[in-house]
């Protein structure tokens, strides 16, 4: 009874059912176990990133915990790429957003350049 299995199922039932509650019951704990370890990860991971505000620092300068992940671990493979396609962009667009900085300065500079030595300099 103890894995969910009714009385009259145990003892009125197909005979298998046992096999298939005893299975139900082995996943449930599984992923339950899995739970708590994510849980206790997530967990570790908040601590050693607030441990810094845990510190005796003799050091004049403020201490900064690192922050909290913005989003979850991923689970599956799909979420995995997932995580991995949004970072790539994220990469891509900073790169981009630098490559237009650049070309900007020194379409600024090149500008300078010309007003000055139209002034004669």
């Amino acid at each position: 009874m103890s894995i969910g299995m009714t009385y009259e199922d145990f003892w009125y039932s197909d005979v298998r059912l046992v096999e298939f509650y005893r299975k139900a019951d082995e996943l449930k704990t599984k992923r339950r176990n899995e739970t708590l370890w994510l849980q206790g990860a997530y967990f570790y991971e908040a601590l050693c990133d607030a441990s810094p505000l845990f510190r005796m620092s003799f050091s004049r300068k403020a201490v900064e915990p690192r922050p909290y992940v913005k989003e979850p671990y991923p689970m599956t493979e799909l979420e995995l790429r997932e995580r991995e396609q949004r970072e790539a962009k994220k990469r891509e667009e900073r790169m981009k957003a630098e490559f237009a900085r650049f070309v900007n300065g020194m379409i600024e500079r090149k500008k300078l350049t010309e007003a000055h030595e139209d002034k004669g300099g």
